[in-house]
């Protein structure tokens, strides 16, 4: 099976021109407008003989980012994109040039510098379509394109926040080129877990991530959500690993009740570090995996694995001619689980309430875990079906995110609404 690449103005393989500067943000909903009314589609098929380059662009390794990057593979794998011996040349971390797709596959290693030339190099190979894995990658690579006459298509996943990050306005107001998965949080559901655990919290403690972009409007979500119930908030910025138990070590002395670990989509590093310097106080995080990594109690973001499947969802879909990004919205999937580490906990000598265990849906105890809604290494993998049967679902998933006049309208009216 041959499968060719979508072209209407991404077709040409040649380095693309830049045009005069114009902002990011500002462009979106402009550009999205001139896209439907002038009827733009970035859908079509390729010359036969041209092979479709995917470049596979990801920030960093941990064992949670490395679940989005095997759905990817599985996808593309299930779609017979690639074959068992390319999946183990990708797996081996290498670029394939295959039978029916090019991938570049680069992984910057959590370096800023390193993240910004694969992104060049892959604007210079002149890819038809950018896979980006994590806020930073997804951030660069739009800035690279920003200026282009004809940019590649861009698909993002695992990122936090597109408003304040600048990658969208909304779901459907964004760059016509550029759509996405958005990781999903509810701060009111992360309120009642803590409150499972200590009904009278008064002083929130938050590590803020310094490397991750979309930290401000979560530590500002959190001091809003404290306004309005009632409770403090002391914030400690962390630049690196080795600052995590500094800042933890920071917050105890400050006497909090608990501390937060905002998301972020950065490494998983540290976690450890900010359990043995939090004596008395539960490491809160808002990404369940952490719970893996040590974080007392976890509640909220639980799909690394699901993310992975709906970019790839995209990038296929995109790749076969039946997608049109400019009218595709981002997806954002609603979901919510709890997770406790009984062996975090013990360390710390906090004691896990009864009401909060009974919530739980995963234990980690004596170092090993129970239950179920979360994604473990090793176990999570795409459903059994047909081919005929994935793509009827991935094509209803899709259709779902078409992007309607009263979407836009909507999310118009929002954007002129907030602006007063």
């Amino acid at each position: 099976m041959h499968h060719h690449a979508a072209t209407g103005t991404l077709a040409s393989k040649a380095r693309r021109r830049p045009i005069g500067g114009m902002g990011i943000v500002g462009r979106a909903t402009g550009l999205l407008l001139v896209s439907i009314f002038l009827s733009f589609s970035t859908v079509g098929l390729a010359a036969a003989d041209d092979t479709a380059t995917l470049a596979f662009l990801r920030f960093g390794q941990s064992s949670s980012f490395a679940l989005t990057d095997r759905a990817v593979l599985d996808m593309l794998e299930a779609y017979g994109y690639i074959n068992a011996e390319e999946r183990a040349t990708l797996d081996a971390g290498n670029d394939l040039r295959g039978e029916n797709i090019n991938v570049l596959y680069r992984d910057a290693g959590f370096d800023f510098p390193t993240a910004n030339l694969m992104v060049e190099d892959a604007l210079d190979e002149g890819v038809d379509i950018i896979l980006t894995v994590s806020t930073q990658v997804g951030m660069i690579a739009l800035g690279a394109m920003s200026d282009m006459e004809d940019p590649p298509a861009l698909v993002f996943a695992i990122v936090s926040d597109v408003n304040a990050t600048g990658l969208a306005a909304a779901t459907c107001l964004k760059p016509p080129n550029v759509t996405g998965t958005l990781m999903h949080f509810d701060y009111g559901e992360y309120a009642r877990i803590a409150h499972l655990q200590d009904p009278k919290f008064a002083l929130a403690g938050v590590l803020a991530s310094a490397d991750d972009p979309a930290t401000p409007i979560h530590v500002e979500s959190i001091r809003r959500l404290g306004d309005r119930l009632g409770f403090a908030v002391e914030v400690e910025t962390v630049v690196t690993a080795a600052d995590y138990a500094l800042g933890a070590d920071a917050l105890v002395d400050k006497d909090v009740d608990l501390i937060v670990l905002p998301p972020r989509t950065g490494s998983s590093g540290g976690i450890a570090s900010i359990v043995d310097a939090a004596y008395g106080a539960p490491v809160f995080s808002l990404l369940v995996s952490d719970v893996i990594h040590g974080a007392t109690i976890a509640a909220g973001f639980e799909g690394w694995y699901r993310e992975g499947v709906q970019a790839a969802r995209m990038v296929i879909a995109y790749l076969e001619g039946n997608l049109d990004i400019a009218t595709t919205a981002i997806a954002s999937t609603p979901s919510f689980a709890t997770a406790v580490n009984l062996d975090s906990a013990d360390a710390q000598g906090v004691v896990i309430t009864d009401a909060l265990l009974a919530e739980a849906d995963y234990i980690v105890q004596a170092g090993a875990g129970e239950g179920g809604a979360i994604e473990i290494p090793g176990e999570i993998g795409l459903r059994e079906m047909t081919l005929e049967e994935r793509r009827a679902e991935d094509a209803a998933f899709l259709e779902n995110l078409r992007c309607r006049p009263d979407m836009i309208a909507e999310q118009l009216s929002a954007q002129t609404s907030a602006r007063g």
